[in-house]
């Protein structure tokens, strides 16, 4: 099913003293309380149609430490005279699981985890004007100092007395946010190291007023103050999903204000662009964000073109058939499609350069969303937490990348190459849906991230490949300079399109060909052939089925505005309304979500054969923040078949 509605993610959360239950407000980006003090909130429904899991090797007793730390004495923390960790395991949290850290954080030390992203908001520290209560944050640093953890934070969260709303831009109390910035910073800036501005600004967390360049102005005055007490402290912007644009225009207010560049790394939340690596060659795009934003920050703010970008949440819910913006992950997700998720999240992100990533989240909550914890509610490990201890205890804390490989039939085949605790290291799969057989010219072992169990495989010796990644040790050394050679050039799938003008997708009776366009979710659409030997994908007709398609990155740029789009229907039956609404990405600095409309509605004449259509829009911009760039919207309409789709940077021919 691919339904579209407005972004509802299950955002980490940053937890307030009293722990407030935050819970998705239905189809809006709004978070709110959802039940009064006291009352546990119900318990949300769940697929029950799951597959039988293997258990995972590691158990709760084998990695519970010899003594519970004590967490309940802020006063014997003591600073961490190291500087940070440049590892990638991160963690984030839930607010409801920050209030269990002291269960949960011994098992994500034991897992190679090396960092959090959690902390308290300024509304539970600063209830009444000028009175700081940092017990929440001291707490918190108290567990992860015990457990070995590096903890990165949050300037989050207006009180009461700014007028701002829970969670809007205290735009009147600018003076008070630097303040509240500054004593955060003074107080901790031997502990914590690096500060994200807001969560998610962009989308729910902003009281649904609050502008980009409102961002700007918040940013700048904690920069301010955060630099203040520390000229070395590290603060970074934040945004939902992965939102370029909105980046570009906050930088650009920034500039104007006369305050260029105040920001030291980005912070990106792509649920949704992760949520495609359901659909084959899903990878593609996740692989190109930091390339996307390099472009972005090149027109908008190109002295921070390499500032590092965090990804400090990311997940795949168990029991879920959707991403964070409803469009079909292509089937419920079981216990081991999310473990294998957690190695494809990592081992990508840090092969396009990404610093940190931190999965959210580390244990199922009591009183919020569960499905995606490592762990369980009741702290037992799922196949994910296997996959995360069997990548660290692999690849080591701070991994090195030597390389990308493309393998298999037609170079189809994911692999990345690099320096593990144990020598050179190979993590391999076959795009969705696909399988193919591997061979190498001398012995290896592979290794299932899900279960950490290692077996031989002899040279010559076919490996059957799926699309459930594994971990390889003792590469052949002629691989290894192969992925070496290919590090400094960018990723091959889905093919080059740099120098191309217009990008196409068409479906015929023997499949589809992707000439630089991709459909999400193509299952939900089968083809259909008429009688005269001519094919397309079937569109349902009602709203809940539209097509969504992504361009390649690698066509025109983010900042690209102008394009024209034409598409081929043909009606199935002869009678009956077909009709739809074309949508595209723009970029949305008011958080008022990135699709738009064009053209208004568009319906199909009663004539026979093929028909083509086409639209020119002027404010696009394709980051795929939702996971898709246009999409086609049916209405109240009878089925009917789509069976090419261009999109150009010049007009079409006549």
């Amino acid at each position: 099913m691919n339904r579209i509605v407005k972004r509802t993610a299950v955002s980490l959360f940053i937890v307030t003293l009293s722990l407030l239950e935050i819970n998705c407000g239905g189809g809006s980006n709004s978070w709110k309380m959802a039940t009064p003090a006291g009352k546990p909130a119900p318990e949300p429904e769940v697929a029950t149609n799951q597959e039988p899991e293997a258990k995972p090797e590691v158990k709760p007793a084998e990695v519970k430490p010899e003594t519970k730390p004590e967490v309940s004495k802020p006063a014997e923390v003591k600073p961490v005279v190291e500087g940070p960790k440049e590892s990638p395991w991160g963690i984030a949290s839930s607010a409801s699981s920050t209030g269990t850290i002291d269960k949960w954080f011994p098992m994500m030390s034991a897992a190679g985890i090396t960092s959090t992203r959690m902390g308290q908001e300024w509304s539970g520290m600063e209830r009444e004007k000028g009175k700081m209560d940092f017990t929440g944050m001291d707490r918190i640093l108290a567990a992860a100092q015990a457990n070995h953890i590096e903890v990165s934070t949050l300037f989050f969260g207006s009180p009461k007395w700014t007028g701002a709303g829970w969670h809007g831009f205290a735009m009147k109390n600018l003076d008070d946010w630097e303040n509240y910035a500054n004593a955060m910073v003074s107080r901790y800036k031997d502990r914590i190291h690096y500060w994200e501005v807001w969560n998610e600004g962009n989308a729910g967390f902003n009281d649904g007023h609050n502008t980009a360049e409102d961002y700007a102005r918040l940013v700048s005055a904690a920069y301010e103050g955060a630099k203040k007490a520390d000229p070395n402290a590290q603060v970074g912007i934040s945004v939902a999903s992965f939102d370029a644009p909105y980046i570009g225009v906050m930088a650009q207010a920034m500039a104007k204000d006369g305050k260029p560049g105040q920001f030291d790394f980005i912070c990106i939340h792509p649920y949704e662009t992760f949520g495609a690596i359901g659909d084959p060659d899903g990878e593609i795009h996740f692989l190109w964000m930091k390339k996307v934003l390099q472009d972005e920050l090149k027109a908008t703010a190109p002295d921070k073109v390499n500032v590092p970008v965090w990804i400090t949440e990311i997940g795949r819910p168990i029991n879920r058939d959707t991403n964070e913006s409803g469009v079909s992950i292509g089937g419920v997700t079981t216990p081991n499609d999310a473990g294998h998720a957690v190695v494809k999240a990592y081992i990508m992100s840090i092969a396009e350069g990404i610093a940190r990533v931190c999965w959210f989240e580390g244990e199922d909550p009591e009183r919020e969303q569960k499905g995606y914890g490592l762990l369980d509610v009741k702290g037992n490990p799922r196949p994910s937490y296997t996959a995360m201890k069997t990548m660290t205890t692999l690849l080591g804390e701070t991994p090195t990348y030597d390389g990308w490989l493309a393998l298999g039939a037609d170079g189809r085949d994911y692999g990345f190459v690099f320096q593990g605790e144990k020598g050179p290291v190979l993590a391999l799969w076959a795009p969705a849906r696909l399988t193919d057989s591997i061979t190498f010219s001398g012995d290896v072992q592979v290794t299932d991230p899900l279960t950490g169990m290692p077996k031989d495989l002899k040279a010559g010796q076919a490996l059957a490949l799926t699309n459930d990644p594994v971990l390889i040790i003792g590469l052949p050394k002629e691989l290894v300079s192969q992925a070496e050679a290919n590090k400094a050039k960018y990723f091959p799938w889905g093919g080059d399109y740099s120098a191309a003008s217009t990008v196409s997708i068409e479906w015929g009776k023997d499949g589809v060909k992707n000439n630089g366009i991709f459909q999400n979710d193509p299952e939900a659409t089968p083809i259909h052939t008429f009688e005269d030997g001519t094919a397309g994908i079937t569109v349902k007709g009602d709203i809940s089925h539209p097509v969504c398609l992504r361009v390649h990155p690698s066509f025109a740029n983010v900042n690209t505005r102008e394009y024209y789009i034409r598409a081929s229907f043909r009606r199935i039956t002869p009678t009956g309304n077909v009709g739809m609404n074309f949508r595209y990405e723009v970029a949305d600095s008011h958080a008022q979500g990135p699709m738009r409309g064009s053209g208004g509605w568009f319906s199909l004449p009663k004539e026979e054969g093929w028909q083509t259509h086409e639209w020119h829009v002027t404010d696009a911009s394709f980051a795929k923040m939702w996971g898709y760039d246009i999409s086609f919207n049916p209405e109240q309409s009878v089925p009917f078949a789509l069976g090419k789709v261009e999109v150009s940077t010049q007009p079409f021919s006549k």
